[in-house]
């Protein structure tokens, strides 16, 4: 009970720090070591200095002298070589200490899911690996050496006070209260700005990362003036806000100064008054006004170094708050290691599922989907058919019922393995900033060229790869912003083959293609794939006429199933009222050649 009274007592923030400090303990010790012989070494000066005026001078000791100097020489440069020391040492356990913050940080990113990044914003999930690491990391490099100065140099420095004349520090000694007294009414004012600012920091960033990506369509809309004004508020507010936390600790500083001056008046008084009575020599004041300036010096600057920590204290807050969400997507204990290798039926049975703010938008009281079969989803915007296909790799998981491949529940199935059998590709693909090679190789490194090649062709790529001067290492810039939207997707849906997947989701992944290329690369992916099961989410009359299943969505339920002729033959079905504006000559879709 009392070691958890005691806990209490420290703040949260000083405790989770300390757990991100120990596996980086030895750097710190020795830099604590470092530290305290230096300011072991900054109570030698005054010490030398009262040696110096009652015995040295006074006895014109000269070859003393020299032996004062070279103290005073050793006070100095040692407390120097060795405080610094400590700050390298230091300097390294924070910037390792960083490194796996992050790493850390960006691992648990990784496990999220996409309900955490369709609700959170980009640059608010960016935000955390910026300033609040680099103000740990601070705290570690700067701010905990700062620290530890200050309460070593205090604890020596009232020591050696107290052995040099108890009654002058007795009489300094309740000034020391008063900073403290003032520190604790300032704190919750300091801990509210300095969460202010860093919320005021988040805003900007997001406005940012908001702003810049749409520059070109800001200035198509003649929208500059107003995200302008936009901007100069959210800077207003952070101006504001780092004022606010300043002046705060201006008055702390303002404050807290009291106690020095209390402390340098009673001194030079009462000391003074002592040394013409005869107690105390002219060479114990000078030294203890010195420890007192030393003593009070750090003091001094502790108002800013509680400033910054309390900063230091609310990028703890926001890591912690990251690292404190958890993926609603995750492992069960008794998850199968594996899926079947070879093509499985799949199953959705009672299956319910809903967004936060969509409940049961998606009802599927039963489906089945054979090994090997290539079926097409269609329906209107909203009608569920992402969502049915997302649910198959697990980037939801169902509210009700099941969906199963092989037999066994998908969330009975490690998703690692599940995720290499399933491959779901979206109409946006995700492209890195490498070359065309490097962005096939991210799902199987040890890809041969003879692979890259026949994926290419099989995508339709080879005869754009063929005009590139680099060929398969030419870059393709961030995103793939140097590709069109149709080759951007051909090279998604090349790198999807790569991956040999026992089940291929296309989600308008070939929307960007012209009805004509589309055609031959949808014949080439069946052909690539052959016994795998193909699913393809498609608006195109030309895309789902070719299949010979089609699933038809309204509303989140499934209202026909069957084949494109039966549905044709009547014209009253849903599939007819769908495509009775879309002739299966004309497509609406952008031609890839317009891209």
């Amino acid at each position: 009970m009392s070691g958890g009274r005691s806990s209490s007592w420290i703040p949260h923030e000083l405790r989770w720090l300390s757990k991100q400090i120990r596996p980086h303990f030895h750097w710190h010790l020795a830099s604590f070591l470092c530290i305290t012989a230096g300011s072991l070494l900054a109570l030698l000066t005054p010490l030398v200095l009262k040696w110096l005026i009652d015995q040295i001078i006074p006895r014109r000791q000269t070859g003393l002298l020299l032996v004062a100097v070279c103290l005073i020489f050793l006070g100095y440069q040692g407390k120097t070589a060795l405080t610094s020391l400590g700050n390298y040492l230091m300097l390294t356990a924070a910037q390792k200490m960083g490194l796996s913050l992050r790493m850390s940080l960006l691992r648990h990113l990784d496990t999220l899911s996409a309900d955490y990044y369709e609700n959170t914003p980009v640059g608010t999930v960016i935000y955390p690996f910026k300033e609040p690491i680099e103000e740990i990391s601070y705290f570690g490099s700067d701010l905990l050496p700062a620290i530890l100065r200050t309460l070593l140099t205090t604890c020596f420095t009232l020591t050696t006070m107290f052995l040099l004349s108890p009654a002058l520090t007795l009489a300094v000694l309740p000034l020391v209260p008063i900073f403290l007294i003032t520190r604790q009414h300032f704190r919750r004012r300091l801990t509210v700005d300095a969460d202010t600012v860093q919320g005021d920091r988040v805003s900007w960033n997001k406005f940012l990362e908001e702003h810049l990506p749409s520059v070109i369509p800001i200035q198509l809309l003649g929208q500059e003036r107003r995200q302008e004004r936009r901007a100069f508020r959210l800077l207003a507010w952070a101006i504001r806000s780092q004022q606010q936390l300043f002046r705060t600790g201006v008055w702390f500083t303002v404050c807290t100064s009291l106690a020095v001056v209390l402390a340098m008046s009673g001194v030079i008084g009462y000391g003074g008054w002592r040394v013409l009575d005869g107690t105390l020599s002219l060479g114990g004041l000078v030294a203890f006004y010195s420890f007192v300036t030393q003593l009070f010096d750090p003091l001094s600057g502790a108002a800013e170094l509680y400033a910054r920590a309390q900063t230091t204290f609310a990028s703890i807050r926001q890591v912690q708050a990251v690292l404190a969400v958890r993926p609603s997507v995750t492992d069960s204990p008794s998850a199968v290691p594996t899926v079947p290798e070879h093509p499985a039926q799949i199953n959705f049975v009672a299956v319910e599922f809903g967004y936060e703010r969509q409940k049961g938008m998606l009802r599927i009281p039963s489906l089945r989907i054979m090994p090997g079969e290539q079926i097409a989803i269609a329906g209107e915007n909203g009608a569920g058919k992402s969502t049915l296909a997302k649910l198959l790799t697990r980037i939801y998981d169902v509210d009700s019922g099941s969906v199963c491949i092989g037999g066994e529940d998908v969330r009975s199935l490690c998703l690692d393995s599940l995720r290499r059998q399933v491959c779901y590709l979206p109409r946006d693909p995700v492209l890195f900033d490498g070359t065309l090679a490097s962005n096939l190789r991210f799902v199987k490194f040890a890809a041969s060229d003879h692979e890259l090649r026949e994926v290419v062709r099989c995508a339709g790529l080879s005869a754009f790869v063929g005009t590139l001067p680099d060929g398969l290492r030419q870059r393709v810039g961030p995103g793939g912003c140097q590709l069109s939207g149709g080759q951007r997707q051909r090279l998604a849906i090349a790198r999807a083959l790569l991956q040999q997947p026992q089940i291929l989701i296309l989600d308008e992944a070939t929307s960007c293609l012209d009805p004509s290329s589309e055609a031959l690369v949808l014949r080439d992916i069946r052909r690539w794939l052959g016994v795998s099961t193909l699913i393809v989410v498609s608006h195109r009359l030309s895309t789902v006429s070719t299949f010979d299943r089609v699933l038809v969505l309204s509303g989140g339920r499934i209202v026909e199933d069957g084949s494109p002729d039966a549905f044709i033959s009547s014209h009253h079905t849903a599939y007819s009222k769908l495509f009775s504006d879309a002739p299966q000559t004309v497509e609406s879709a952008t031609s890839e050649s317009l891209l």
